[in-house]
């Protein structure tokens, strides 16, 4: 059976995550199962932006630096690379915001920006992937434990969409704005990685409309690691209330068989009591009708029924244009407050990640609500 490793761990103290880590990679077959010495690895950290580290943004850098340091033990040359949700003004104060130059200066490790790419073609759809992923011998993902207002739920798999540099994330926006579409996007790019260990950083993570600013911070209490992403976050996605099918991506990447996606085939080993996570706060999300229905009717109910950004405090506004720069249709003019162009939106919710005072959130229409979509 697929294994998905389980660990307690309630802190980011640097002696405790070690052990911790070390505990989740054991009965996976430690860490030199995955890294021969002279291995390039490649670590996937999710940094969607600079945020205050107590914000549970992004992956937090004392996981990044154990699991560089075991890998480094193991004989591996280790790179630690990503592409935030927006364009990157300043490289050397966003290593230095998301604490990987830290990282980097403690472990030498090399830092990789997610620039240059490499054109990819799967199931007639083009993907423009960061050469660092291609030229690297191992990937490892290193997501955060986050509700998403898109995906409802984002781990091992989404944190992968990082790989597509800048602004080219917009293009792909841009061509699959519903749920499903997207969604297959995702899997396309799982399969052109595919990475070969997953570790998530669920010491805090995020409850409520995440993965930006706009997430409430939660302790969850647990690393978890495993060969295989898509199980890896069908455990964790379950232990926070999401339903079997609910998470889109992670079932189509079971359809293809790229991972496992039925707990029944899942051997959860270590601390399972750590996953008794309680009620979580899952995101307003555009609920896809699953009536079959002709498509005159259910394309424009999708499109009446879809979430759109809403200011929730409109003074705290900061003016950054950040929002503009990640609007996939240019749907919104910068300014303080932006404007938002709603007959343009594709409920991508992408000016929420970014947003770096989380005063975007999603809002439902009536008609939504009415059909009782969440």
């Amino acid at each position: 059976m697929t294994v998905v490793s389980v660990v307690a761990c309630e802190t980011y103290d640097p002696e405790a995550v070690r052990r911790a880590l070390e505990a989740a990679v054991a009965p996976l077959g430690g860490m030199g199962r995955f890294v021969r010495p002279g291995m390039r690895v490649l670590l996937k950290p999710n940094l969607i932006a600079p945020f205050p580290l107590d914000r549970a943004v992004t992956t937090h850098p004392t996981v990044v630096r154990a699991v560089a340091e075991m890998v480094q033990e193991a004989g591996g040359e280790v790179w630690i690379g990503d592409s935030p949700a927006g364009p990157i003004r300043d490289s050397e104060s966003f290593w230095r915001r998301t604490g990987m130059a830290d990282v980097a200066a403690a472990t030498s490790a090399r830092l990789v920006p997610f620039e240059g790419a490499e054109w990819r073609t799967l199931r007639g759809q083009d993907y423009f992937i960061a050469r660092p992923l291609f030229a690297a011998d191992l990937v490892i993902t290193l997501p955060k434990l986050k509700t998403h207002t898109l995906t409802l739920y984002t781990g091992a798999v989404k944190n992968l969409f990082g790989a597509i540099p800048g602004t080219r994330k917009r293009e792909v926006h841009f061509r699959a704005p519903a749920v499903p579409d997207f969604s297959r996007a995702l899997v396309d790019i799982l399969e052109l990685i595919r990475p070969g260990l997953a570790i998530m950083d669920g010491v805090i993570g995020q409850e409520g409309n995440g993965p930006g600013a706009g997430g409430t911070p939660r302790a969850y209490g647990c690393l978890a690691a495993s060969a295989d992403p898509v199980a890896l976050d069908t455990v964790l996605s379950r232990a926070m209330g999401c339903r079997p099918g609910e998470v889109f991506h992670l079932r189509e990447a079971a359809v293809r068989g790229l991972g496992v996606d039925d707990l029944e085939e899942i051997e959860v080993v270590g601390d399972r009591r750590v996953l008794n996570f309680g009620p979580v706060r899952l995101p307003v999300v555009q609920r896809v009708l699953r009536v079959p229905l002709p498509g005159w009717v259910s394309a424009p109910l999708q499109r009446v029924t879809r979430v759109r950004p809403r200011l929730t405090a409109p003074a705290d506004c900061a003016g950054c244009g950040r929002c503009a720069e990640a609007c996939p249709r240019e749907a919104i003019t910068a300014g303080r407050p932006p404007l938002f162009h709603l007959d343009q939106c594709i409920g991508c919710m992408c000016c929420a990640e970014v947003c770096p005072e989380g005063v975007i959130a999603p809002h439902r229409s009536a008609l939504a609500r009415l059909l009782g979509l969440r």
